[in-house]
């Protein structure tokens, strides 16, 4: 049995080694949240996501801003600093 595995900062599934920051499944974040294997700052990954939230909602920059700090504040990564 497989256990699903997501990304510590946006929750994004990490089916496999491709799938992590710089294909080492010890890294808990994705290749979009950790580029280089470091973790992006809070506010970069805050603005990335209320970037992606207005693309796929429609939502102005106000109310996506608003949504993705929620969502960010549940994922484990960011639960103290949001």
């Amino acid at each position: 049995m497989t256990t699903a595995v997501s990304c510590e900062s946006c929750g994004m599934p990490l089916a496999g080694a491709e799938e992590h920051a710089l294909a080492d499944p010890s890294i808990p974040y994705c290749n979009h949240c950790a580029p280089e294997g470091k973790l992006q700052s809070v506010d970069e990954r805050l603005e990335r996501f209320t970037q992606w939230t207005m693309r796929e909602d429609g939502l102005d920059y106000p109310a996506a801003k608003e949504k993705a700090r929620a969502y960010l504040k549940t994922m484990p990564a960011w639960k103290d600093a949001l």
